[in-house]
């Protein structure tokens, strides 16, 4: 019978977000497989851990926490914004051995909505690694700088390395891992936006399957009312145990919040008052529309910008807003990728041109 692990990773901050992660896993198990699930922590005290299996004994999860000894060491963070539990996954190969044969790995802030079993039998068809595509970076522009940055073709995809799954004994004879951690430590300048998933990219060329979108939708999709209904998703910006959590994330905090009601942890969702909830919309407002507003500006009143000291004109030198143009290239996106993922269509080069008004004019995020 195949071996399966699942797992995540997590630092004592994220910790009861992780424990809830697997306990999602667990609700959405199908009999009949040999799965094992993992929790993967670093930076963690004691009781901290002892939480974590009080958690997962008192939730029935059969979860093993796993503290590697090695992360003192190995693991050197590039810059601030993000911890050591980040780099984690990269280690992995020091941690799971070739005994497992599928490793499907999930960040500690996401959530599943649907039987896991699709993941557990994905045909990867001689690929080391399947995940999502990070399409945000293809409905903004930002994708052409990751390219650069990364030393990747110049149509060439961006994993999500939010959610994995591995053929773990190829993956392991690729040395996939080791390639991204050298990759990482020989050009941590161009990995500063997100270290290990940068590292992933640059590492799994050419190299990996794409998974169904619906496996990694995370907010931008969501929060632009996207019509595809999520088997998972994932909270990549704003937490649902943030006070500024958008209304979209209310479900999730009462879920949260019943999971960890009588654990020690039961203040990770904190209430959200009336002021907490006008910034969040506040803050989607911003995300939404304030690159249309320096854009109307740029075009009837550029000595406004001047005055302002933001330039006239966007590159690619620098990060473009993360807010996709309408709602339609969203949807479009989605559903090539969809269709990608099935097999309905060959695999799509460079995958941002199925947006409409590709290669016509100024590119994606400069108009």
């Amino acid at each position: 019978m195949t071996k399966i692990v699942i797992t995540t990773a997590s630092d004592s901050g994220y910790l009861p977000a992780a424990c809830c992660q697997l306990k999602s896993v667990c609700d959405h198990l199908s009999e009949g497989y040999d799965v094992s699930l993992k929790l993967v922590a670093c930076d963690v005290s004691d009781n901290d851990v002892a939480a974590a299996r009080a958690f997962f004994a008192d939730k029935g999860v059969p979860a093993e926490v796993i503290v590697p000894d090695f992360v003192d060491e190995k693991i050197k963070p590039i810059n601030q914004r993000w911890p050591r539990a980040a780099y984690l996954r990269l280690y992995f190969d020091m941690i799971f051995g070739a005994d497992v044969d599928r490793l499907i790995y999930f960040d500690a802030d996401t959530r599943i909505l649907a039987p896991v079993e699709p993941l557990m039998t994905f045909d990867m068809e001689g690929y080391p690694a399947a995940a999502v595509h990070d399409f945000v970076y293809y409905l903004t522009g930002n994708i052409r700088r990751r390219r650069k940055d990364l030393f990747l073709a110049d149509d060439a995809p961006y994993l999500q390395s939010g959610v994995m799954v591995f053929d773990w004994p190829k993956m392991l004879e690729d040395g996939a891992l080791d390639r991204a951690r050298q990759f990482l430590a020989d050009h941590p300048e161009s990995c500063m936006e997100a270290p290990d998933q940068d590292a992933l990219n640059h590492a799994l060329e050419n190299k990996w399957k794409p998974l169904d979108p619906r496996w990694n939708l995370h907010e931008t999709y969501l929060n632009f009312g996207g019509k595809l209904k999520p088997c998972l998703e994932h909270y990549t910006s704003t937490k649902p145990w943030s006070k500024r959590r958008p209304p979209r994330w209310a479900d999730a905090a009462a879920w949260y919040r019943e999971e960890l009601k009588g654990t020690i942890w039961a203040d990770f969702i904190p209430s959200q008052g009336p002021g907490d909830k006008i910034n969040a919309q506040v803050d989607f407002l911003k995300f939404r529309y304030a690159p249309k507003v320096r854009d109307t500006l740029a075009h009837v009143a550029p000595f406004a910008l001047d005055m302002l000291k933001v330039p006239r004109e966007r590159t690619d030198e620098t990060e473009l807003p993360w807010a996709p143009r309408n709602s339609k290239d969203v949807e479009d996106m989605a559903r090539a990728l969809v269709s990608e993922a099935h097999g309905e269509r060959g695999f799509i080069r460079p995958p941002e041109a199925v947006l409409d008004g590709y290669g016509q004019g100024r590119p994606i995020g400069l108009a």
